[in-house]
């Protein structure tokens, strides 16, 4: 996906991934990629910029994603306000994983997303779909 992104928008996309690369239950890959889709999507057409970065690590408190910008930046409070279905997707898909996300963000400062999913609320995701 970095490839197809970083080529269709004459973007750079640097991920960095801290640690070895963690089986996750199907459910918490598919949350977290949707998310970072939309994340790089909402970049890309938004910040005005040419340069993304990407992390992907794991803590004793969960699974990490964070995206971020230095761009255009919003004003996160409208944002909720007028529900785009972006970021209600992204609410959306952390909530049935049981994890958080956060976005933080002001005009002409760019744009952090953070996604934490549990290790042990990815198992429950798992065993409860399974």
């Amino acid at each position: 996906m970095r490839r197809e992104v970083s080529e269709k928008n004459a973007v750079e996309i640097d991920f960095i991934e801290d640690g070895q690369a963690r089986n996750l239950p199907n459910e918490v890959s598919l949350s977290l990629f949707r998310i970072l889709q939309e994340s790089l999507h909402n970049a890309v057409e938004h910040s005005g910029v040419k340069h993304i970065e990407v992390q992907l690590w794991e803590e004793p408190d969960g699974v990490h994603l964070k995206v971020t910008d230095s761009g255009r930046g919003f004003d996160v409070e409208a944002a909720k306000q007028s529900r785009g279905l972006g970021l209600i997707s992204m609410y959306e898909r952390v909530r049935l994983v049981n994890g958080a996300l956060t976005i933080e963000s002001k005009p002409m400062q760019g744009t952090a997303i953070h996604v934490c999913i549990p290790v042990n609320a990815a198992a429950d995701a798992q065993l409860a779909v399974g």
